[in-house]
């Protein structure tokens, strides 16, 4: 098959090759109705591609490189491999650190398959990634490295890039058409930046354009293809095999066709991702159009309008279009005004199944999409005075109602909008004012860390905050609001970076300023809010339930019942009820939160999920651990589906899920949970943060219950390390993981080590009884038992009898409080056969 007949062949290939039995043979059929030498011609290839499958050639290439272990730890170039991130037809994706000792840092490294990479490939390799490593700008993720490896691998060191496709990053947040417009400059800048470097992306879709949790705009896979071509432009095998040469339903006709690529080919993909953003579907057909439909589309058939596809006129939105526009903060009627005209032009020209009839450039498109945010005439329309009249209009609707209301009193409408240009002008002058002192306040703030100081040590972000929080104060004592913002900010980075300390005084001051300078308010809600969190996270629970309730009536009152930053503060108020005991109360926030936030945000956002797994622990500590594990199982997906493989929510699922999973006896299911959901937190958050303590402290209880004594103490002795210095040794959590490491040393007769621990979890309990509840009797009967074993039987009836008048045993749930319950009259039992007192061990009957 000769080279020109290869480019009409492929992209036929690479759709088919990602089809099922049934969908490849439908595609065939209607194939060959229009091309039959064509779908003969994929019809041998298809047989060759089987019978390498059926030698597991490509199997061994591919999937071996994701799943083989053996990889983590080797390095390519300057980069060691830590765990796979994903796997396709051109090889697979790792999570990687740098390891030379320069710096530290992540990446993603792309391990490609050797066998496809063609004859003289390796040295052109070397010398393209040289070249593409150049590419810079702050919205292409960069490449960083290519090379192929002593051992003969390609691969691709690229910037490690955490964020969702922009579609989804935009649905979710529900922006409106000139948000996204606005996101979708830095895209077009992206790509402006590239084909000035004669780089052209050639696979320009939503999943190689990623959003960061900040709003960055981050291009992925920038100049791979031109990587990946031959010295004769021609695709090599890998681009063949893997379809990586471009993705079909984001391909230009002029590829589909085999034509050259120019810039103009990332024209029309731009233009069709920005159909997709502004109308929620494909400009060559929505759900249900098949493969062979979809790229008859696109040589065949002009898109609908825009405006047509979200509401056509004299007809009712259906649900889906319904949908699209509530996931723009519009109705459909709206939307379809919105779209109607310059944007349906706008886009029209940038989809043209011609290349010359597109847009010139993608600096041409930016410029119409400028002129239509800024109310000024678009090139792509024919000119007229009419439309010119109209955007003038627009621009200066202001004006010229002042000028018409002037024919009827002048003077009463110039003193009126004198007032509010002067009002607007204040304002803007003030918001400007204010970004300014904050910006030059963190700018400072970094710049006082001096790299040219060989006496200074390297700043932290620890440092930085330290500095930070003693100039905020003196600083800005004169600028009230600039103050608070300031606050609010390092409030927060200390609470997240389990500094409780540190966080609570800072976010305290924050709210004594917003009541001054504010007065109720979304902003002040937020900062209380932020301050009831970090009193919760330093056992203050009387004070963080008065803050949260506080927080959460003025949420309601200025933002209404189903606004999501409700849904935050119903949620947090739920976790401190729940902390107090007072699960029913919990129990009824927990799902109004929930409630909110699938309505709003959707059943598979993140926010829902966290929902989810608020109430599954309050399941499991009712008793209800199947549903808790349902609820569980839930959470992680929806996490894993929406947070990077890293994050800490992540671990956070899967922590919370081998909780369930250890309760049911599966001890070594829930341990390798634990492991990986360690790592995970010791990656994200470092690995002294008080939540990896909790992690080490819940994987030594699953260690013990799986009879790894040795490990479980040792895990139990290194939560401790962690958290008594971060959280102070009368925390709760500190309490609760000293009793769990009593308890192992219990089980290896370490008891003098045992009773210690408990002698000292016993005292601070006792301080605050109502809020250990039948902790505090976990902890008696721990030590009973401990007495018992020393043959002390007065002091462990002692102490044996006070756990029961704290545990009850009571019917219904299996609850952590009725099985501390059973198992201290089992321990009272063994205390009064020990004691020779076998009439009384009677009155404790194992049940």
């Amino acid at each position: 098959m000769n080279s020109a007949r290869w480019r009409l062949v492929s992209p036929h290939l690479d759709q088919v090759l990602e089809l099922g039995d049934g969908e490849r043979k439908r595609y065939l059929e209607e194939l060959a109705k229009k091309d039959f030498t064509l779908a003969a011609d994929l019809m041998v290839l298809l047989g060759e591609q089987q019978a390498l499958r059926d030698e597991k050639y490509l199997e061994h290439d591919a999937q071996d490189l994701f799943s083989d272990s053996r990889l983590v730890g080797q390095t390519f170039g300057a980069y060691a491999l830590v765990e796979p991130l994903g796997a396709g037809g051109m090889g697979s994706v790792w999570l990687a650190r740098r390891n030379d000792g320069r710096f530290e840092g992540k990446a993603a490294v792309k391990l490609l398959s050797a066998a496809l990479l063609g004859a003289e490939g390796a040295s052109r390799f070397r010398r393209e990634g040289t070249i593409l490593a150049r590419l810079k700008h702050p919205n292409i993720a960069q490449l960083i490295d290519a090379g192929v490896s002593e051992a003969g691998q390609p691969y691709l060191v690229l910037e490690y890039v955490e964020g969702e496709p922009i579609d989804r990053w935009c649905d979710n947040r529900s922006l409106d058409v000139p948000s996204r417009l606005r996101l979708f400059l830095d895209v077009l800048a992206a790509v402006s930046h590239a084909h000035s470097n004669l780089v052209v992306h050639r696979d320009l879709k939503p999943g190689n354009v990623m959003v960061s949790k900040e709003g960055r705009v981050k291009l992925l896979d920038f100049g791979i293809a031109k990587l990946l071509e031959g010295e004769d432009g021609l695709p090599t095998q890998l681009t063949r095999e893997a379809g990586h040469a471009f993705t079909p339903a984001y391909a230009a006709p002029e590829q589909v066709l085999g034509e050259s690529v120019t810039t103009a080919t990332d024209v029309y993909a731009l233009g069709a991702l920005l159909y997709l953003l502004l109308s929620g579907r494909h400009p060559a057909g929505g759900p249900g159009t098949s493969p062979a439909e979809m790229l008859r589309a696109i040589l065949e058939s002009e898109p609908d309008r825009l405006s047509h596809v979200v509401h056509p006129t004299r007809t009712r939105p259906t649900e889906a279009q319904t949908k699209t526009a509530i996931a723009r903060s519009s109705t459909p009627e709206r939307l379809r005004r919105e779209l109607r005209g310059d944007l349906d032009l706008l886009v029209a020209k940038a989809l043209k199944k011609r290349p010359q009839e597109r847009y010139a450039s993608v600096a041409a498109l930016t410029e119409d999409l400028r002129r239509y945010l800024a109310e000024e005439p678009i090139l792509a329309r024919p000119d007229s005075w009419a439309y010119r009249g109209a955007k003038f209009a627009r621009r200066h609707v202001r004006s010229l109602a002042a000028l018409a209301g002037a024919v009827l009193s002048l003077a009463a409408v110039v003193a009126f909008y004198g007032t509010r240009l002067a009002q607007e002008r204040d304002r803007v002058r003030h918001e400007a004012q204010t970004a300014a002192q904050v910006s030059e306040f963190l700018t400072g703030l970094l710049t006082h860390a001096d790299p040219f100081q060989a006496e200074q040590p390297d700043p932290t972000v620890r440092s930085l905050l330290d500095a930070g929080a003693a100039r905020v104060r003196k600083d800005l004592a004169g600028e009230p609001e600039v103050q608070r913002e300031m606050l609010t900010l390092m409030g927060r980075i200390y609470e997240r970076r389990g500094a409780y300390e540190q966080a609570l005084p800072l976010l305290g001051e924050a709210v004594i300023l917003g009541r001054k300078t504010l007065g109720p308010s979304a902003e002040l809600a937020q900062s209380l809010n932020d301050f009831g969190v970090a009193q919760g996270q330093a056992a203050d629970l009387d004070s963080a339930r008065a803050t949260l309730e506080e927080a959460l009536a003025m949420r309601r009152k200025v933002l209404g019942p189903e606004h999501p930053q409700v849904a935050v503060s119903e949620s947090e108020l739920g976790r401190i009820l729940s902390d107090q005991g007072h699960l029913p109360e919990a129990e009824a926030h927990f799902r109004t939160a929930l409630a909110i936030r699938r309505k709003v945000l959707g059943p598979g956002d993140h926010e829902t999920a966290t929902s989810m797994s608020d109430l599954a622990l309050l399941l499991r500590a009712k008793g209800d651990r199947a549903g808790a594990e349902t609820l569980f199982r839930q959470t992680l997906a929806v996490t894993r589906a929406t947070r990077p493989p890293m994050h800490p929510d992540v671990g956070t699922a899967l922590a919370n899920l081998a909780l369930t999973v250890n309760e049911r006896g599966d001890h070594a299911a829930a341990e390798k949970m634990l492991r990986e959901a360690l790592v995970i937190g010791q990656t994200s958050l470092g690995k002294n943060h008080p939540d990896n303590a909790q992690r080490l402290a819940n994987l030594s209880g699953a260690l013990r219950q799986g009879g790894k004594l040795t490990e479980a103490t040792a895990r139990g002795e290194e939560a401790l390390a962690i958290s008594r210095p971060a959280l102070g040794s009368e925390h709760p959590a500190v309490v609760r993981q000293e009793v769990g490491l009593a308890r192992a040393y219990l089980a290896q007769r370490r008891l003098a080590e045992a009773e210690a621990l408990l002698l000292q979890a016993l005292e601070i309990q006792r301080r605050r009884p109502a809020a250990e509840g039948w902790r505090l009797g976990l902890t008696q009967s721990l030590l009973g038992e401990i007495y018992t074993a020393l043959a002390r039987f007065p002091d462990a009836e002692r102490h044996l009898l006070q756990a029961s008048e704290i545990l009850e045993v009571k019917t219904g749930p299996d609850t952590f409080e009725t099985r501390e319950a059973r198992a201290n009259q089992a321990r009272l039992a063994a205390l009064y056969e020990a004691w020779g007192r076998p009439e009384e061990a009677a009155r404790y009957p194992a049940k």
